[in-house]
């Protein structure tokens, strides 16, 4: 499989990701398909409204991308859903029987929902094709696929 392959497949939006808890080991009740409800969610900073009456769905095995400007809410959200911050309005359903707004930041972790921060790395004796090719599996003796 050459990298270029392997991207795909992985980006693929119709693939359920094995590395996901499946709902059936938390016991979630997933019977209308959706694993994350978001529902009229608003949060505000000093009057700022980072996030205004959302709405969001989340399939089980799908995959989104939040984007927007800085300042949109995105952190704002993943704060929420993670348990750091509370907002000011709304609710957060994992399935259709786990609130949670009712569990702290660490009972929400222990139930499988995490982040990861953003941290670049450089390796600066690599070429830039070495180190974007170096997570795929290599095709030859060089290492690159």
């Amino acid at each position: 499989m050459t990298a270029l392959t392997g991207l795909r497949s992985f980006t693929r939006r119709d693939q359920v990701f094995k590395f996901l808890i499946s709902a059936d080991e938390l016991d979630i009740d997933t019977t209308k398909g959706e694993m994350l409800y978001i529902e009229d969610l608003s949060v505000s900073f000093d009057g700022f409204k980072a996030i205004d009456s959302l709405n969001m769905y989340l399939r089980e095995g799908e995959l989104r991308c939040i984007i927007g400007p800085n300042g949109a809410g995105k952190t704002t959200l993943m704060d929420i859903i993670t348990g750091k911050t509370r907002p000011d309005s709304g609710s957060v359903y994992m399935g259709q029987n786990i609130d949670l707004l009712e569990f702290s930041e660490s009972e929400i972790a222990q139930l499988g929902i995490g982040r990861k921060f953003q941290k670049p790395t450089v390796f600066e004796q690599h070429t830039v094709l070495k180190t974007w090719s170096w997570p795929w599996p290599a095709t030859n003796a060089s290492g690159i696929p």
